[in-house]
């Protein structure tokens, strides 16, 4: 009898014991995929991992293929006949161990190939390299207070990548209660990113940032936030008739202020179905010195000249999405957006406005992945532009989606170029009408380990680009993305 009974005991001991470990397993993998989760990433819902030192082990991985050819990249008055088809391959493999909210460490690293196919591409690409991803320690929670800290190379990203979607080298303290966060950082690059630059990024180069932002879940499905970000460039200011490689070009050296509010929210109900909406309002203060560049040789440039300009401009993105309640889910997009523009920009005050500098603009319509917010082909910086937007699309089998979306841009003054954009227009500076645009995106994610997009996009441009108006230009872009 007593021996059954210490059967009986022991038996209950490794249950509990196994219990337990299974319990801290689970635990341990649902903080992995809430500290590493992205939009844009791919990752199996239970990867490969182990034990170590009492805690788990995470490695997973995904291979990414993309393929963008483009008709046209130079549309504008000189010709634009040049064109572009540009090979991404990236191998991204990352670890993550810890144990609990006092410690997680994560460490992410790309293996990446980019390669232009088409040799009639004036700068074209072919480069090698390994890049540093996120790589980081983080504490949650600390004594139960809210807060959490995490340091090292970080991913910024915002709900609708308006605001920033990038990786920095940082510090940044959370705090968190069930309907508030704040968030507080600091960021400056410390090192080159990748193998194939023995130098940081001259856009990046000696900046300071100050992030803030807050936000507020004021009643269940609506939220409003807050957003500010200081800018501080202290790397060196060339002088006129300096040469210096092109790769080494720093065009802009600026000490800015954004600042800015959000408004989203959705409405859902079994007859009508969902309404969703956004309002993001920015305003941007401050002075930049800016260089202009001349070619010397295909290699080094000289810097012609050197302008000192106050900066203050303004930009606003809203719009609405309503889902109807039947089968395929239909839904249908209104979107605005205008960001303030400058005629004159190199005689003083600069009046336009301009983004971060670490945005993507791929929030999505509703689909089950995201995509360009203003153009897959155009791809335009918010500045200087209206951009009325009109959106329509389905889902697809479990996990799939199809839009078709239209754009209009006109130039909230007219230039003789866009601040930054996918393609490289030259326009006459006296028309105001930029051009349409219409992309058809489909988006795959049926299965369990492969996703995949393709997007056809087609932009005319308008008489800001001259005796070029009538001509189109069309692109696709294809990505594939294999986790592991």
């Amino acid at each position: 009898m007593i021996g059954v009974r210490k059967l009986v005991g022991l038996t209950l001991v490794l249950v509990s014991v196994s219990w337990n470990a299974f319990a801290q397993e689970a635990e341990e993998q649902q903080l992995r995929e809430r500290l590493t989760e992205r939009e844009d990433e791919n990752r199996l819902e239970d990867p490969w991992h182990t034990t170590l030192f009492g805690h788990t082990l995470t490695v997973s991985g995904q291979y990414e293929l993309n393929l963008e050819p483009i008709r046209r990249l130079g549309l504008g008055d000189s010709g634009g006949d040049y064109d572009g088809f540009l090979l991404e391959q990236e191998i991204e493999t990352e670890f993550f161990y810890t144990f609990g909210e006092p410690l997680s460490l994560f460490v992410q690293f790309r293996l990446a190939m980019e390669e232009d196919l088409w040799s009639d591409v004036p700068d074209p690409v072919s480069n090698q390299f390994v890049q540093r991803g996120e790589i980081w320690m983080v504490s949650e929670n600390i004594g139960g207070s809210g807060f959490s800290v995490d340091i090292g190379r970080l991913d910024f990203e915002d709900d609708r990548r308006w605001w920033w979607d990038d990786d920095l080298d940082a510090v940044r303290v959370l705090y968190e209660t069930d309907q508030a966060e704040i968030v507080v950082a600091l960021a400056r690059e410390v090192l080159p990113d990748r193998t194939d630059r023995d130098f940081i990024d001259p856009e990046q180069d000696g900046v300071w940032r100050i992030f803030g932002e807050a936000s507020w879940d004021w009643a269940e499905n609506h939220a409003v936030q807050a957003f500010a970000l200081y800018h501080q460039d202290d790397s060196r200011t060339e002088r006129v008739g300096k040469v210096v490689k092109i790769e080494r070009e720093d065009e802009s050296d600026a000490t800015l202020t954004w600042l800015g509010v959000r408004a989203t929210g959705a409405i859902e109900t079994e007859s009508s179905g969902i309404f969703g909406y956004w309002i993001d309002g920015a305003w941007v203060t401050g002075r930049e010195k800016r260089l202009l560049f001349e070619d010397v040789t295909n290699r080094k440039s000289e810097v012609e000249r050197r302008l000192s300009r106050s900066v203050s401009g303004w930009a606003l993105d809203l719009g609405a999405t309503w889902i109807a309640p039947f089968d395929c889910e239909p839904r249908v997009t209104f979107g605005y957006a205008v960001g303030s523009g400058e005629r004159h920009p190199e005689t003083g005050n600069d009046r336009s406005f301009r983004q971060t500098g670490l945005y993507s603009n791929e929030p999505g319509f509703g689909g089950v992945l995201s995509f360009s917010r203003y153009g897959a082909l155009l791809e335009p910086e918010l500045s200087n532009l209206h951009i009325a937007t009109v959106g329509v699309g389905i889902s697809l089998f479990d996990a799939s989606s199809l839009d078709f979306v239209y754009h209009y841009y006109r130039l909230f003054d007219p230039t003789t170029s866009l601040r930054n954009a996918r393609l490289d227009p030259e326009l006459t500076g006296r028309h105001r009408d930029l051009g349409h645009s219409i992309d058809a995106i489909l988006a795959l994610k049926h299965w369990r380990r492969l996703e995949g997009q393709g997007t056809g996009s087609f932009f005319r441009g308008g008489e800001a680009f001259g005796p070029e108006h009538t001509r189109w230009a069309y692109g696709a872009f294809a990505t594939i993305s294999i986790a592991f």
